[in-house]
């Protein structure tokens, strides 16, 4: 069963990962209809949910549309989008269940201060910061996408302030090597933002493992 779930996300993966979500979503009613024809068994996980997805609109190999295939060749009965400090890939992900007949949740992950209050210092969940927590909301309803969207807006806006000084520092150790990022020409296309998306520290070290292989190939030149 994984071999064969393995070949099948090497054939649609294309399809389901198009960057116009129409075409996604119409791919995936043409490939639900492929796989009905052909009988293809799906697998049942009685009682087996994810609603905590990570898409392409913050850092996945999964659009919302291909999470949503995913979860349905999986057997669960249920799937949540849960992208962090945004949530633009919920109508998305929400057609794609409705395609599919799996039941969706939409929520946001973020990532809050905790500095001023008596958990200040302590490791919540987070274990790379002390006093910072990760905060999941799940449950929003269809008519506070829009809401909780903007008023996300602002940290995805500081976060590419931050994004930006990241990719700064790292120029700086890496001109020994002759290596240097552009934010908006190596970061930002690698990302979903233009779609409101958030850029994150992943996609900066993909664009950097990128600027790497393209240099130094892969395995013991590049440590060397």
């Amino acid at each position: 069963m994984v071999v064969e779930m393995e070949r099948e996300i090497i054939k649609y993966r294309e399809l389901l990962n198009d960057r116009e979500p129409e075409k996604r979503l119409d791919n995936l009613r043409s490939i639900l209809e492929e796989e009905k024809a052909e009988q293809l068994p799906r697998k049942q996980m009685d009682y087996y949910i994810n609603n905590h997805i990570h898409t392409t609109f913050s850092f996945s190999y999964y659009t919302p549309t291909m999470s949503i295939w995913m979860a349905f060749r999986s057997g669960l009965q249920t799937a949540g989008i849960m992208d962090h400090d945004t949530i633009s890939g919920a109508r998305e992900f929400m057609m794609a269940g409705e395609i599919a007949g799996i039941p969706t949740t939409k929520g946001v992950e973020c990532r809050a201060d905790f500095s001023k209050t008596f958990l200040e210092g302590r490791r919540i969940n987070n274990p790379d910061q002390r006093s910072v927590a990760y905060i999941a909301i799940h449950g929003v309803s269809d008519n506070q996408i829009d809401r909780i969207n903007s008023f996300f807006a602002p940290y995805r806006e500081e976060r590419n302030k931050r994004n930006l000084l990241v990719v700064q520092r790292l120029n700086e150790i890496l001109e020994p090597v002759s290596l240097s990022l552009d934010f908006y020409h190596d970061v930002l296309p690698l990302s979903y933002a233009q779609y409101g998306g958030t850029v994150t520290e992943r996609h900066i070290l993909f664009a950097l493992a990128q600027k790497i292989m393209a240099k130094f190939s892969k395995g013991r030149e590049v440590i060397e």
